[in-house]
Order: C-alpha cells, then sequence, then structure tokens
C-alpha cells in the first residue's frame, strides 16, 4: 500500500435556496450535507407552522424529504423539499389576510369578543325558532361556546383549532 493518500473523499456541497426561501445558502462538506439540508427543511416546516398560527389555523399533514447522491466516499443530501397542508378556517385564497394581533393576550381577546358575539346571536334564534330539534341544538350549540368561553375566562389556553373548529361546525 502506498502511505499518504487518503481512501476517504469528502468534497464540500455548494447549496442554493428558493427563491424567497429565508435562510443561508452556506456549503457543507459532504460527511455533514444531511445535518445542513435537514437543518434548512426544518427551518421551512417552523415557517410554515407559524404562518398557519398567524392566519387561525393549524397544520394537518407535513414533511420532509431528502435527495440524497453518492458524493465522493459518502452518501449525501444534495437537496430538500418541505411539503405541508394547512387548515385555515373560512380562509379566501383569494383575499388579503386581515390584520391579526400577534400576542397572545390580543388574540384571546378577539376569541372571547367573537364567542361572546355568536352566542348572543343563537340566543336571538333561539327565541324567534318553534322546532323542538333546532331549539335543542341550538341549546347545544350556546352550552358548548359558553363552556368554550368560560375556558377562556379562567386562562386556560384552548387550541386556536378548537375554536376554530366550534365555529365552524356551528355557523
Amino acid at each position: 500500500m502506498v502511505e499518504g493518500i487518503s481512501a476517504i473523499s469528502n468534497p464540500t456541497l455548494g447549496y442554493k435556496l428558493d427563491p424567497g426561501e429565508p435562510g443561508l445558502s452556506n456549503s457543507a462538506p459532504a460527511s455533514r450535507s444531511v445535518l445542513r439540508v435537514l437543518t434548512q427543511e426544518l427551518s421551512n416546516y417552523y415557517a410554515f407552522q407559524r404562518e398557519a398560527l398567524r392566519q387561525g389555523g393549524f397544520i394537518i399533514s407535513g414533511g420532509i424529504s431528502l435527495d440524497f447522491r453518492k458524493r465522493g466516499s459518502f452518501l449525501a443530501a444534495v437537496a430538500g423539499k418541505t411539503k405541508v397542508w394547512m387548515y385555515i378556517p373560512k380562509s379566501n385564497p383569494w383575499e388579503k389576510p386581515e390584520d391579526t394581533k400577534t400576542n397572545d393576550e390580543g388574540s384571546q381577546d378577539v376569541s372571547k369578543t367573537d364567542i361572546s358575539e355568536k352566542i348572543r346571536e343563537l340566543r336571538l334564534k333561539l327565541q324567534t325558532t318553534k322546532d323542538p330539534v333546532e331549539i335543542e341544538k341550538i341549546e347545544r350549540e350556546i352550552l358548548l361556546l359558553e363552556m368554550a368561553m368560560n375556558a377562556l375566562m379562567l386562562g386556560m389556553n384552548l387550541p386556536k383549532f378548537l375554536i376554530g373548529t366550534l365555529f365552524d361546525q356551528i355557523a
């Protein structure tokens, strides 16, 4: 055997980000490429999650896939892809999103106001309804909303998707 010749090849891989994608396009050796690409894709996933929460929704499903190729002596990650499916209640993709408050207390105040308004509407509807089946349904909806309102008043953090689901079910 010849001394001084390395049998391991560890080339440096350069990465490009998609247009508009946040992050740095740092290069990494092939031995650390999986860590580099996975870190970027996880940051993309969390950015989608923040965006869904900002719009009052949540992520239903998602995933990260990596593209592997042999580079030098290593099986290296050369590309990555992040996919998410979000649920945003009653959103219209053609409308601009309304300005929302970013702090938790502000969003809870909006939720309390929305819940109070919905309870008031249901009570007015209850006064005009004669059908016993419809009356029972409205009373059940009022009870659900009053429980959500009480939980918010006691400082319990209700998941935003639960409140959204209640509104979607009642509406």
